[in-house]
């Protein structure tokens, strides 16, 4: 690599450094890829690869470094060995911008073509790189934009992959722009910023499409966050405060005309499934007021000789019914390790009794509109809160305990993700955070209410629910299956030409 291509590289890393929560810059990622395509322009290769690797490396180890303050206070692993760990991570995490730079560096000079190729590339590779080595779709570029509300019809039609794409397009069609204003190309210049313009312009369009003004009824819901935090939290003498002070929330909540109120992850601190002392306080709240109530807490089984943990959402509705989620996506090295096998030495941050187990897929909660429920990671997952809503859901009910993130970057970026999933699926959100951020967040993406960081309190909200699937709930990531055909078709072009030529 020549020293200009790592400069271009890295300034492509600081913007999507900026472009992300944080810093919030979302608009940054319309041009954050303009400088790694400029540095890898004409490379060879194996230039091409480094530069790319180069620049996701930084712009991962920077975007989430927040996971040192997790990794030092729970995990027991401090400076530097923590910024050793991240660093690994973010290299394998790097490997996406890297093949995607080795891809384009492959297809050869910039064309029409390219515009297609280049976001059909990104995005089969962002896909891929959410579920390999493990589920972390943190940091997808089309999330950039969750708090623009121009973008939600985009989301609702193609889902974050969508909006992916439709960022790289216009980095390429930008970056082909600039290129040929500096080799002085007027024609050329003035066709690829128009082509950009019509991009542009059909973002515009795509935004006053009409979709999700189905309504298809109404629930004002309260959220409780306690802010307790975990050194505390478990500790027996202040197990009936936590209680208590979950209940008086609640009783306030309800007093402003909360029908469905929920409290965070683990919010309560014991096991309500042999605690019926306990667990009754929170039987006679939910008849006594009247409220169908949403909440946290640890769950095991006993299963041969071996006790299971589950890390469990349970409902309790005023008429005393019950029902009951087990989380069925759990946090790579925090509630599980991944290739145990093979990692022996390796032990999960989150401390805790043994290892959790994934729960199985169940139906939304019978609440007065049926909820989904996600718990904490499990919202970063585009795929679950499609199936919840296709499942029936007419809201998500998502439930988290960020406390292990403290005042870091992470409550930002996982609530940004949660209200990506509302513009999705075109149903509210609403999110109770142990120590924040908890939010109300209506079927556009668009946050109504929140409680930040390290606050007590309660918040209540009306929102407003859907009859009619978006076409993202109906189809899914049908871009991600569209950009994997282009690329065939890419290939299968270049092989039939290098045919044609050599015979």
């Amino acid at each position: 690599m020549v020293p200009g291509s790592i400069i271009r590289a890295l300034v492509s890393s600081f913007l999507l450094v900026l472009a992300f929560p944080r810093p919030d810059l979302g608009m940054l990622s319309l041009i954050a890829l303009v400088p790694l395509l400029a540095g890898i322009e004409g490379e060879p290769k194996v230039r091409a690869f480094l530069t790319g690797w180069v620049s996701g490396f930084f712009w991962f180890f920077i975007s989430l470094n927040w996971l040192a303050e997790t990794l030092a206070e729970f995990g027991g692993v401090p400076f530097p060995l923590n910024q050793l760990v991240i660093g690994l991570m973010s290299l394998i995490l790097a490997l996406h911008p890297a093949l995607f730079a080795l891809i384009v560096s492959a297809a050869g000079p910039v064309n029409r073509w390219s515009v297609l190729l280049y976001p059909s590339t990104w995005v089969a590779l962002e896909f891929a790189r959410s579920w390999v080595p493990v589920p972390f779709p943190w940091l997808l570029l089309g999330s950039a934009f969750w708090k623009y509300p121009l973008v939600a019809s985009l989301f609702a039609l193609g889902g974050v992959y969508g909006v992916s794409f439709v960022v790289v397009a216009i980095n390429t069609s930008i970056y082909r722009t600039v290129f040929f204003l500096v080799k002085r190309n007027l024609r050329a210049a003035v066709g690829w910023g128009g082509f950009t313009a019509v991009l542009t312009g059909g973002l515009v369009l795509v935004s006053l499409f009409p979709g999700g003004e189905n309504v298809g009824g109404q629930i004002t819901v309260g959220v409780v966050q306690g802010n307790y935090v975990q050194e505390v939290k478990w500790e027996e003498s202040y197990r009936d405060e936590v209680i208590s002070t979950y209940i008086d929330l609640t009783r306030q909540a309800v007093s402003e005309g909360a029908e469905l109120v929920v409290w965070p992850e683990t919010a309560m601190p014991f096991y309500f499934q042999v605690e019926p002392e306990l667990a009754d306080r929170l039987r006679d709240l939910a008849r006594d007021e009247g409220v169908h109530l949403v909440f946290g807490s640890p769950a095991f089984d006993i299963i041969g000789q071996e006790l299971v943990l589950y890390n469990r959402a349970y409902y309790l509705s005023p008429t005393g019914r019950e029902e009951r989620y087990d989380k069925v996506r759990l946090v790579p090295f925090g509630e599980y390790v991944p290739f145990k096998r093979l990692l022996p030495f390796v032990n999960k941050i989150v401390p805790g009794a043994g290892e959790f187990t994934a729960g199985r897929w169940t139906v939304p909660f019978e609440t007065p509109v049926r909820s989904g429920v996600l718990i904490c990671y499990e919202v970063s997952i585009p795929s679950l809160s499609r199936r919840e809503v296709a499942d029936g859901a007419d809201i998500i009910l998502n439930i988290t305990n960020d406390a292990w993130f403290g005042r870091s970057w992470g409550p930002y970026q996982h609530l940004a993700m949660a209200s990506l999933r509302a513009a999705e699926n075109g149903v509210p959100v609403v999110r109770a955070a142990n120590t924040g951020i908890s939010a109300i967040v209506d079927r556009k993406g668009k946050q109504i209410k929140r409680i930040e960081l390290f606050e007590k309190g309660y918040i209540v909200a009306e929102v407003q629910t859907r009859t009619e699937p978006t076409f993202y709930t109906r189809w899914g990531n049908l871009i991600v299956y569209l950009s994997v055909i282009v690329i065939l078709f890419t290939v299968f072009w270049k092989l039939a030409k290098r045919f044609q030529t050599k015979y």
